[in-house]
């Protein structure tokens, strides 16, 4: 007698997702790998989710509705109360607001299956709109390293790319080991964009990693994504990750100044597109200064010389309406 293939808990948290859901669930129901069972939380949102949440749930025993009462105030509060419920020797943080191919869940099983020592697997995601037309690919990383598939040891990934970027590009490209979260812990509650990032994190550094090169998750970019919606809090989350980063693992010296450049860059561009205000730029700087006290002198640095290779094109914007507007309120 052939053995059951291993359950899969798909995790899907909510909130004002409404006309998103029916693509969100038929895309999980419709996977080719079938030994599942559905997760469905829903944040107290104040549109129609709730009915659509509630329909799918009536269909099938493997669908299990879960309710808050009062809103959360955190997607990553939403991801530990599925995680903390899920059985499945495998589990899929399906958001809410993404879609994926029919087979995402094949592939990601099997790479774990023949992998033991992996402790997660992650496809390429496919940007799509609010309207489902595509966008490009979430992932175009330098080297090769979104091109190709790959198993690689955890902490060699998190030591040479993580520190500049978030190598996972969303959460519904992955499928976890659960086995490996006990010792990974909760995702930071504290957290509002960057919290993913540092959960990668731990959990790439419990073991190897797996990767598919072709774009079996449909990740969506609109105006209500947290990640839109959180610039100045993001790049203070993004000075702690990489705070935790230079206590936990060896960063080289090019990767680390990289990153340097990286989050100064990052600075300039929330700046001048987003609302950055002095408490938050106070308190980004106080973050790095934890782990690099001289950072001051090196933002200057990196600051000038980003604003001479533009020919000083974010000059004006610099020093003008935004310093003495936006800052002095």
């Amino acid at each position: 007698m052939q053995p059951r293939s291993p359950l899969v808990s798909v995790i899907i948290p909510n909130y004002n997702h409404a006309r998103f859901l029916p693509q969100r669930i038929e895309s999980v129901l419709q996977q080719t790998y079938q030994n599942l069972n559905v997760l469905l939380l829903d944040d107290c949102s104040t549109d129609d989710s709730r009915t659509v949440l509630a329909r799918y749930a009536q269909k099938s025993p493997r669908i299990e509705l879960m309710l808050n009462e009062r809103n959360s105030g955190s997607t990553f509060r939403q991801w530990n109360k599925g995680l903390a419920r899920a059985t499945g020797t495998y589990v899929w943080i399906a958001e809410s607001d993404d879609a994926a191919e029919p087979t995402l869940l094949a592939r990601l099983v099997a790479c774990l299956e023949a992998n033991p020592a992996a402790v997660m697997a992650y496809c390429q995601s496919r940007l799509i709109d609010a309207q489902g037309q595509p966008e490009g690919l979430a992932l175009l990383l330098a080297d090769g390293l979104g091109h190709t598939d790959y198993c690689r040891p955890g902490r060699e990934l998190v030591e040479q790319y993580m520190p500049i970027t978030n190598i996972v590009a969303n959460a519904s490209a992955v499928l976890v080991r659960r086995s490996a979260l006990a010792a990974v812990g909760p995702a930071p509650e504290d957290m509002r964009l960057a919290g993913d990032w540092l959960f990668w994190i731990r959990l790439m550094l419990e073991g190897q990693v797996c990767y598919v090169a072709e774009p079996l998750n449909l990740f969506r970019t609109h105006g209500q994504n947290v990640r839109s919606q959180a610039q100045g809090v993001g790049l203070v989350e993004m000075a702690r990750v990489l705070g935790y980063l230079r206590r936990t693992v060896a960063i080289d010296v090019v990767t680390y100044r990289h990153a340097l450049v990286m989050l100064t860059e990052r600075w300039f561009q929330t700046f001048i597109y987003s609302p950055l205000t002095r408490e938050v730029h106070q308190r980004f700087m106080a973050e790095m200064r934890k782990f690099e006290p001289g950072f001051g002198r090196i933002f200057a640095q990196v600051l000038v010389a980003r604003l001479f290779r533009s020919r000083l094109s974010g000059f004006k914007m610099l020093v003008g309406d935004k310093l003495l507007g936006r800052h002095g309120r």
